[in-house]
């Protein structure tokens, strides 16, 4: 299974699951308040996307474990992603308003090849 052929399916998915954590939290957000909200669509964007990467984009069960590592990756791109914004806006004096998506064009492409990682075997990635 080539990039080419995973990388649409994987933004398709990528932009439902962030749209329906959106909505969770928008729902959530009267009863709840922001920081519960926040944390419960975050942590179902998380399943969704597990389920999302395993049956619709890669189609494959994935690594053993791989659940956990769905986790540990968005955990990490969390991380990666507040020190992008931080540094976008504190260090390089760049505008707030850009700093998310700086952070999302260096996260995206590396969740994605990690992503592939967990859930494709070397053979499907084009290695021996």
């Amino acid at each position: 299974m080539s990039p080419q052929s995973v990388l649409p399916r994987y933004l398709i998915a990528g932009a439902l699951n962030t749209l329906l954590s959106y909505l969770l939290y928008l729902a959530l957000l009267p009863a709840a308040g922001y920081r519960v909200s926040y944390v419960v669509s975050f942590l179902a964007g998380i399943a969704g996307s597990f389920v999302l990467l395993r049956f619709a984009v890669f189609k494959a069960p994935g690594r053993r474990l791989s659940g956990i590592y769905v986790t540990a990756s968005h955990l990490i791109q969390l991380g990666l992603g507040l020190a992008i914004v931080e540094a976008w806006v504190s260090l390089l004096h760049g505008p707030p308003a850009l700093a998310a998506l700086v952070a999302i064009a260096i996260c995206v492409p590396l969740m994605f090849l990690a992503q592939r990682w967990i859930f494709m075997s070397g053979r499907q990635r084009g290695k021996p």
